[in-house]
């Protein structure tokens, strides 16, 4: 028997995608159509991306991380207050592997105190990172009002560098970040158990399985994603400052969502993460260019995340009336 064609999720995203670049390659009189516009589209968004792979694992348990927009901010900080310190003592050099690695290492503690609330503690994901992203908001504060760059200096060239004169190493880091969280959620015993936490925590408790050390690990890779977005942020705006990352959040959560990742848990992956940030990277270069304000790239994204919301919420709904139809069907046997 022939069986019919199943089109996934991420097909559909490939196709709004492809539609979209044809539009504004129209509207835009064939200017979006430029090798050099269609790769930098990613410029704008590959450092949501990179928090967005982490955060879709946080998604998939059933969690949630409210803090990542302050902690890409606090982490930034750390970078630009190392370097500054330590650039005349030390050289330039020398000072920026100590930028970095302090970036890097606030990254961890900052991800590690969300994930070990959430491991001993049976408060609800939203309290918990909502309470740490108003801590990590003012930590902040304690850095000074801003640190801003000038182009050449260290900081600036790590994120801003460009493969060839033309591919960014945004897009590359993006790439990279993908790949590895790819092979992590589809090839490995911790993806496996990343989704099943999210389908039901205590049947992976009673498996003999660590869930809450599982949620450790996949909020301190939020912790990491985000000092890596810090570095690739400083290298796209060359400053920082308290007010970058408000609503932040929402947009790293939207691309998740977008993406197909159920906020129930357990559905979704990082594949459709991927296509979302490329999505969001049209968009917002198309509207660009066609000199629209960001006012109305906000309303889209916004009428966008509702309604997938309502979608997860009409799926969701639709799963617990078949469990329920099984259930009953097998009582009946």
């Amino acid at each position: 028997m022939r069986k019919g064609f199943k089109v996934s999720y991420e097909i559909i995203m490939v196709l709004i995608l492809a539609v979209m670049i044809a539009v504004f390659g129209i509207l835009t009189n064939g200017l979006f159509f430029r090798p050099a516009t269609m790769i930098g589209c990613t410029a704008d968004v590959a450092y949501l991306g990179v928090q967005a792979m982490a955060m879709t694992l946080i998604i998939l348990t059933s969690g949630i991380d409210l803090s990542v927009s302050y902690q890409m901010v606090c982490s930034a900080m750390v970078c630009a207050w190392c370097f500054n310190a330590f650039s005349v003592s030390m050289g330039a050099g020398p000072a920026i592997a100590l930028a970095v690695t302090a970036c890097i290492l606030s990254g961890f503690v900052f991800g590690g105190v969300n994930g070990i609330i959430a491991k001993h503690t049976p408060i609800n994901p939203w309290l918990i990172t909502m309470s740490t992203m108003y801590i990590f908001q003012a930590i902040s504060w304690f850095f000074g009002t801003s640190f801003a760059f000038s182009a050449g200096n260290p900081v600036v060239d790590i994120g801003n560098a460009k493969l060839g004169g033309i591919v960014p190493t945004q897009l590359l880091v993006l790439l990279l970040t993908f790949a590895v969280f790819w092979a992590l959620e589809k090839r490995t015993t911790f993806g496996r158990y990343v989704h099943a936490i999210g389908y039901n925590e205590n049947a992976v408790n009673y498996s003999g399985v660590d869930a809450g050390k599982m949620k450790f690990w996949v909020y301190t890779l939020g912790g990491l994603m985000s000092a890596v977005a810090a570095l690739m942020y400083l290298g796209r705006s060359w400053q920082i400052n308290q007010e970058t990352g408000v609503n932040m959040n929402i947009e790293v959560i939207a691309l998740v969502v977008l993406g197909g990742t159920s906020t129930a848990g357990g559905v979704g992956g990082v594949t459709g993460s991927l296509l979302a940030c490329l999505i969001i990277g049209v968009l917002k270069k198309g509207l660009a260019l066609m000199g629209l304000p960001g006012t109305v790239y906000n309303f889209i994204v916004g009428i966008v995340l509702i309604c997938s919301l309502i979608f997860f919420a009409y799926l969701e709904k639709r799963k617990k009336m078949v469990s329920r139809k099984m259930a009953i069907a097998n009582m009946d046997q």
